[in-house]
């Protein structure tokens, strides 16, 4: 018998359930594992024996962590908005533009992934600072008398996580603009439609799985950043992360945290499903005007 057929019978013997038992081993032993140990620890406050939900009604009920949480869902917004805003755009130029200034554009993209989060986060002091570089040429143009509160804001938080994740939004836009035919468009064009109504009417539309999908990935990893806030927001902005931070570190309150940190997961499991049905939509109205 050869190696071939050989091959062939362990395959039909095994099946894809074989190919894909140890990928789904080793991804129980570093995912399923420490969430089931996550939940577990969430359902016993102050390590007492009984079962008990009262870590999760303090999570809506204490007065202090949902409004928090609710500032950590709007601050995941304002930054997914401002990638969307500056990142469509950017990635409309790379799909447009040359081999050349497609390449320069793609590394300023993702040079920040590159660089140390405590080295972006200081030059970003450095630049934002009561006596930073933008308050200074300001100042110096005549067009502010006191220097701008720049840091230690909601401004200066937006501002520090989406030089890091515009790449997130921009990537996949940039990709899902490139498997547009461009005889698509040329036909709008051909019909009387101006290039404007092309790009709302044609680009934008057909572009939505990108979009969809950049966005979600800012949001949601948004919502788990914890050392930019801290630098950047100080101790006036205050996110779900940071609480959960000091619950471990500072109270040693690890069932709470463990509470808040479910509270978290679940709720990036709803967006990442709403997300995904919102894709799954688009893909069949655009296969039924096919």
């Amino acid at each position: 018998m050869s190696l071939k057929n050989l091959g062939r019978q362990g395959f039909g013997r095994l099946g894809w359930w074989g190919l894909l038992a140890p990928a789904m081993a080793l991804y129980a032993l570093v995912f399923f594992m420490p969430l089931g140990v996550l939940v577990g620890e969430s359902v016993h406050p102050s390590g007492a024996p009984q079962l008990s939900l009262a870590n999760y009604a303090a999570f809506f009920t204490d007065g202090v962590t949902f409004s928090i949480f609710a500032r950590t869902v709007r601050l995941a917004f304002f930054v997914t908005l401002t990638c969307l805003v500056f990142g469509y755009p950017l990635a409309l130029f790379m799909r447009r533009a040359g081999p050349v200034l497609r390449l320069v554009a793609l590394t300023i993209v993702v040079s920040p992934l590159l660089t140390s989060v405590i080295v972006r986060n200081v030059a970003w002091l450095l630049v934002l600072g009561r006596e930073g570089m933008v308050n200074t040429l300001l100042r110096q143009a005549g067009l502010i008398d006191a220097p701008l509160p720049l840091l230690y804001n909601t401004f200066g938080v937006v501002v520090g996580v989406t030089h890091v994740y515009l790449a997130f939004l921009v990537l996949p836009v940039f990709s899902s603009l490139l498997a547009i035919d461009p005889s698509v468009e040329q036909a709008a064009s051909s019909l009387g439609a101006s290039r404007f109504t092309v790009f709302r009417k044609v680009t934008v539309p057909l572009s939505l799985p990108g979009v969809i999908a950049g966005s979600t990935l800012v949001f949601v990893l948004t919502m788990g950043v914890y050392l930019t806030p801290v630098i950047m927001g100080g101790s006036f902005v205050t996110t779900l992360p940071m609480v959960m931070t000091d619950l471990v570190r500072t109270q040693f309150d690890w069932s709470r945290a463990a509470a808040f940190a479910i509270v978290l997961l679940a709720f990036i499991a709803v967006v990442m499903v709403a997300s995904s049905r919102a894709e799954r939509r688009i893909e069949r109205m655009r296969g039924e005007l096919s």
